[in-house]
């Protein structure tokens, strides 16, 4: 499988935060974008801790799907340990966290899982622009336990701030997707993206720019720039793997 990760501090933040990686085993695949937050270099502790779980969880991962979502559990687990740690009795880092979106893609049967804590995104491309994740903001909560529109949600105070995040001291709450096998003629691509991409780039235009006949590198800058273009204020992290 191919894959590109692109980041990009952004025009506004004097650090970015963001940290992305792919990594493989000979049974998996698992692209793990994080978006830090909370306090200064807090959130690029957090992000970068969370990626380096993953990275020295990946001897752990088998191709078994019934086993992964324990993996995911006790990776995220491990993470928050390693943050308590290096938080240490440090106040100024008690309140650090960062999101995470992950994809794990089975080699032999082209299965996808997907998990997601926070406002990180995962999607699916088949031609057409598939939102997989749900973010984990005051908007979506009263959606789904006040049965207020979304038009309505979205006018809340506070309706963009996370309720969940993994941190030292943060409330995590973990969500999975599965992906069956797919048979369709197109290529598909899994695009994760930090919501300094996704706030300020409209599905359309996420979808033109994948359907271009580049390379995926050459969509994550576009990706990038016109997020730049539609004004965004946060660091900019893009994720593509080809899974056909």
């Amino acid at each position: 499988m191919k894959y590109v990760v692109d980041t990009n501090i952004g025009v506004v933040r004097e650090e970015n935060q963001d940290r992305a990686a792919v990594f493989e085993n000979d049974y998996v695949l698992v692209a793990v974008l994080c978006d830090g937050m909370g306090g200064h270099f807090g959130g690029s502790i957090a992000s970068s801790i969370a990626v380096e779980t993953f990275k020295n969880r990946m001897n752990y991962l088998r191709s078994n799907e019934d086993n992964v979502y324990e993996w995911f559990k006790e990776t995220i687990k491990k993470a928050q340990q390693n943050m308590i740690l290096e938080s240490g009795n440090d106040e100024s880092k008690r309140d650090m966290g960062t999101t995470i979106t992950s994809a794990i893609v089975f080699k032999d049967r082209k299965n996808i899982v997907i998990f997601n804590i926070g406002d990180s995104r995962t999607y699916l491309f088949d031609g057409q622009l598939h939102q997989i994740t749900v973010d984990h903001n005051l908007m979506n909560y009263y959606i789904k336990n006040e049965g207020i529109s979304s038009f309505e949600a979205a006018k809340m105070p506070g309706a963009a701030a996370l309720t969940s995040a993994l941190g030292p001291s943060k409330k995590t709450n973990i969500e999975a997707f599965n992906i069956d096998e797919n048979n369709s003629p197109n290529k598909r691509f899994l695009l994760l993206t930090s919501d300094g991409i996704h706030d300020y780039i409209e599905k359309p235009q996420i979808e033109l720019i994948m359907g271009q006949n580049v390379d995926m590198l050459e969509k994550a800058k576009v990706l990038i720039s016109e997020a730049i273009k539609g004004r965004s204020t946060d660091n900019l992290t893009v994720v593509i793997v080809e899974v056909d």
